[in-house]
This record gives structure tokens, C-alpha cells and sequence, in this order.
């Protein structure tokens, strides 16, 4: 391309126009001859082709159109790079686009990608979730969805929140209920876990409102005000959290801005997605007591009859209403107030032997794969006989911590064998197999050399 000076009006604004590129390449398919005022001359400098499709916005449209491949995913971080303000033009576009694409059939899909087992939950996920995004994008807005996650430790809550924060292209957050406190006592302020979606975005407020918030550990928030001083600490807590979920304007501090004498910032989380999540070991005993599920039988058939005692605490859990779920949680120490504000309450179950099992071999990301690609780089195979698999789902499963303890396991595993020949002064075997052993003692593993 060649420039040619001109005295005439910007392509781009009513400014007068100082500059003129003739499009040689055609890019812009509008005129031969584009012109430019001194402020968007200067945009274009950044970089002949790259600029103009920036300025045209045609690059950041054929990223809005790129979904869950990886390869996208990497062309987007590349550019925006590149592009200092292609994140913000994005993140803009991106809050006007459409979501007719979307349906709970696709969250379901993509989730099943990602998180084994769960299918009932799932699906109820995938379709509040669906429902709050098209309400989200009405005139009238007038619903509020919430999700509270019941499941023990390893059940995939944090998995199924990121899942969907992805595939919605939203910022997303994650907060532990213990860290926060009402203002002026020790601890965080429920707020700031808005000032750290506000961060995420860089400042795009637009959309910081449309993201995703998940806190867990809300069980540990239950409690009593007449009981103790604690419990009424964790019941204020509930309160300035419901303030949250029922639509807030929270102002940025300017120390999270970095503008000390600028106005002042609010983020409205009317449209925000909250999530909750918690293990509230004990609930079951009180959903029982209100089913009056007791030693007796519980209206199974003859043939299948049952007792509490042979019920796990989810499928207990499973047999209660809407209700009589709402009003365990209230009697379980949460706020009333706040559990009015929760729509959806899904029960995850402990993953089964066989789930663990499908979590370890089956997933693209999982403990296994991840351990393999890593010797992989460095030339070493890396393999897993059948015996390690069978040693450590049976530890996992009798810990009952679920996919988190998974990977922390298999990690521990091959540390013995990733410290002796990882690096590029090791020596390096052909293959490196991870034997039963290794789960109790890592430094088991054997080898076999070129």
C-alpha cells in the first residue's frame, strides 16, 4: 500500500482527513482509497494489514465466531496481544452479539465434555443457565437466576461453574465463603469478589455485568444469630452476600482502577449468574427427619424395601421438593432471605468407582493425559499399568474427595520420575512405566531404555 495526502473527511469520523491509504489488497471492499483523520492515522500505524482489520472490526468479528477450539482460544490471546485494545473492542462486540446459538442441549453437550457422571444435575444446570442468558438479553428484565451446588469435596463444582463460564465467554470468579465478612470486621468485604471480576475484564464494565460468580463453602457461612457471636458474624455475612445476588451497584475503589481523581466506577450485578456451592455435611439428616424417613420403610416396593440406613446422603437429599429442600437449608443455619434467592438447587452425587475411573482415562485434560504430554515434551512415554489405575480410584473412592484428590495423587506418583529425568541434562529412557507401587512410594517407578 502507498499513502497519499489529502485534505478531505475521515472514513471513520467527520474529522478532517490528513491521510489516505490506497487498498491495494482490497481488504476493506468499500473504495480504493480509505481516509484517515490524525487519531485513527495513528491506530493504523500499528500495523498495515493487522490495522486495518482492526479498525474495520472484521478481525475481532471472526473471533467472536470462534467457540471452544483451542487453536481459537490461542489466535485470540495472540491478538489480543498484539492488539493492546482488541480485548476491550472484543469484550464490547462480544456483549452484542447474539445467543440465538444457544440452548440447555448445548450447555449439556459441552459439559459432558468435561465433567463425568452428574447427568441430572446437568441438565438441570444447562437449562437455568440457558434461561438466565435469554432473560439477560430481554428489555424487560425482570428475573434473577442463582444455582446452589450441594456436593462433597471433588464432585465437580468448580468444574461445571468454569465449564459454563467458558462456553458463555464471560469473565468469571471464583470466592471461598470464609474469606469474606461485613465491612469493618476482620476479613474480606463481599464486594471485593466484584472488584476482582472488574479486574478480569480490564475494565470493560459492560462486561464484568454479564459474568459469572461462583462462591464456595457457603455452607460454612450457616449458623444461628442467637447462638454465638461467630454465627451471627456468618448470618451478616449471608445478608451483605444477598445483597449481591438481588442486584447491586458496587463501586470500584479507585486503588483497584488506578485512577485516583477520576469519577467514580460502579458495576450493577443485576445480570450477574451467581453460584454457590457446599458440602453441607449433615443436611441429609434434616431432610430426612421432614420426609420422616427413619428406620422404617420408606414406601419402596416388597421387594426393594429400603431404610435411612441404606440411603447415601444424595440420594436422600434426591427425594426431597423444591420445599421441603428450601426449608432443610433455612434450618440448617442459612438466611431465609437468602435462600429465596436461589432458583435452582442441584444435589452432585460422590463420584462412583467406575466415574473415577472414566476421569483418569477418558478426559482430554485429565491427571493421566496432563503427566503424559508433559514427559511426552521432553521424549520419555510415559505409562500407567492397569494395577496403579485400580490402587489409586480405590484409595480416591474410600477418601471420598473425589477428582481433586485424583489429581493430586497421580502427580505425587510420578514426581520421583519427573525430578530423575525431566530437563535437558537427564538422562532420558524410552518409556517410563508407573507401576501400583508408585501411589505409596513414587520412587518405584521402572524403565525401559533405548
Amino acid at each position: 500500500m502507498r499513502e497519499i495526502t489529502v485534505q478531505n473527511r475521515c472514513s471513520f469520523c467527520n474529522k478532517k482527513a490528513a491521510h489516505t491509504i490506497i487498498d491495494n489488497f482490497n481488504l476493506f471492499q468499500e473504495s480504493d482509497a480509505i481516509k484517515f483523520c490524525d487519531d485513527h492515522y495513528s491506530c493504523f500505524q500499528v500495523g498495515s494489514t493487522l490495522g486495518q482489520m482492526e479498525l474495520n472490526g472484521k478481525l475481532l468479528s471472526v473471533l467472536l465466531n470462534i467457540h471452544d477450539e483451542k487453536s481459537g482460544e490461542d489466535l485470540k490471546n495472540n491478538i489480543f496481544d498484539l492488539i493492546p485494545m482488541a480485548r476491550q473492542q472484543y469484550n464490547a462486540m462480544k456483549g452484542k452479539r447474539s445467543y440465538n446459538h444457544l440452548s440447555p442441549k448445548y450447555f449439556y453437550d459441552s459439559l459432558n465434555k468435561k465433567v463425568i457422571g452428574q447427568d441430572e444435575a446437568k441438565k438441570r444446570i444447562s437449562l437455568t443457565v440457558y434461561e438466565h442468558i435469554r432473560s439477560t438479553y430481554q428489555t424487560n428484565y425482570n428475573d434473577k437466576y442463582n444455582i446452589l451446588l450441594l456436593g462433597p469435596s471433588g464432585s465437580g463444582k468448580t468444574l461445571i461453574t468454569t465449564t459454563i463460564a467458558n462456553d458463555l465467554e464471560v469473565p468469571f470468579v471464583i470466592g471461598d465463603a470464609t474469606a469474606y465478612s461485613p465491612t469493618g470486621f476482620q476479613g474480606a468485604d463481599a464486594d471485593s469478589v466484584i472488584h476482582e471480576l472488574f479486574l478480569k475484564t480490564q475494565g470493560d464494565i459492560e462486561s464484568a455485568e454479564r459474568g459469572i460468580v461462583f462462591i464456595d463453602e457457603i455452607d460454612k457461612l450457616a449458623g444461628n444469630s442467637s447462638k454465638s457471636k461467630i454465627e451471627s458474624l456468618n448470618t451478616n455475612t449471608q445478608f451483605s452476600m444477598l445483597k449481591l445476588i438481588e442486584g447491586k451497584k458496587v463501586k470500584i475503589p479507585s486503588s483497584v482502577i488506578g485512577d485516583q481523581g477520576g469519577p467514580a466506577t460502579f458495576v450493577d450485578t443485576a445480570k450477574m449468574l451467581f453460584c454457590f456451592g457446599g458440602a453441607f455435611t449433615g443436611l441429609s439428616d434434616i431432610v430426612a427427619e421432614k420426609l420422616k424417613i427413619n428406620s422404617k420403610n420408606i414406601g419402596f416396593t416388597k421387594n426393594d424395601e429400603k431404610s435411612k440406613n441404606d440411603l447415601k446422603p444424595h440420594e436422600i437429599l434426591g427425594l426431597a421438593t423444591h420445599e421441603i429442600l428450601n426449608e432443610s437449608l433455612i434450618d440448617y443455619g442459612l438466611a431465609a432471605e437468602f435462600v429465596g434467592r436461589i432458583q435452582t438447587v442441584v444435589i452432585l452425587a460422590p463420584l462412583t468407582k467406575e466415574e473415577l475411573t472414566q476421569c483418569l482415562l477418558d478426559l482430554d485434560n485429565s491427571p493421566i493425559n496432563k503427566q503424559q504430554i508433559l514427559f511426552a515434551e521432553h521424549g520419555i512415554e510415559l505409562e500407567f499399568d492397569e494395577e496403579f489405575v485400580e490402587n489409586i480410584v480405590s484409595k480416591v473412592e474410600a477418601m471420598g474427595t473425589g477428582t481433586r484428590a485424583l489429581n493430586n495423587m497421580v502427580k505425587r506418583s510420578v514426581s520421583f520420575a519427573a525430578f530423575e529425568h525431566i530437563g535437558p541434562h537427564s538422562a532420558k529412557p524410552k518409556k517410563i512405566i508407573i507401576t501400583k507401587d508408585c501411589a505409596d512410594h513414587p520412587e518405584k517407578y521402572s524403565t525401559v531404555d533405548w
